[in-house]
């Protein structure tokens, strides 16, 4: 006999699971067109948690994203606290991530999956840029936290 009081895992109901990159990814995506200022902090922090977690699980090393991290405090340096923003630092932010995720697919295809819409709402202002950084420097310190590991 069934115990239907037990909840099941959807793979169990024979439902496809989403996979969390595209979960994250749809809670990203309407940033897109109002940008990241309006993103709560409450839930950049959830997408930051989550996002490091799955890296982990990948097992992706931080040295691999590095350089992007770079790159995205080198915009935030030039940027003059808003003065001299430049809203297509942001968006050349794509290949230079494109590149990396080309260097290793699996590990670094996922980050770029969720990052796209997050770089695009980061570009319309230097407060969207913020956030932006906040919620890279925010997955990676989770990824650590989970135990990620730089080499």
């Amino acid at each position: 006999m069934p115990d239907y009081g037990q909840r099941r895992e959807p793979s169990q109901r024979g439902e496809k699971k989403e996979s969390p990159v595209s979960v994250i990814r749809q809670k990203l995506e309407p940033y897109k067109s109002t940008g990241l200022k309006n993103l709560s902090a409450d839930e950049l922090v959830n997408i930051a948690d989550e996002m490091g977690e799955y890296l982990k699980s990948l097992d992706l090393k931080t040295t691999q994203v590095r350089r992007f991290l770079d790159g995205v405090r080198k915009i935030d340096a030039v940027s003059d606290k808003g003065k001299k923003f430049s809203k297509d630092l942001v968006i050349l932010l794509k290949p230079k991530l494109a590149y990396a995720a080309g260097r290793d697919k699996d590990k670094i295809g996922p980050l770029m999956q969720v990052l796209e819409p997050a770089i695009t709402a980061g570009s319309r202002t230097y407060e969207d840029f913020k956030r932006l950084l906040a919620l890279i420097e925010g997955i990676m310190a989770y990824h650590k936290y989970y135990g990620g590991r730089d080499t």
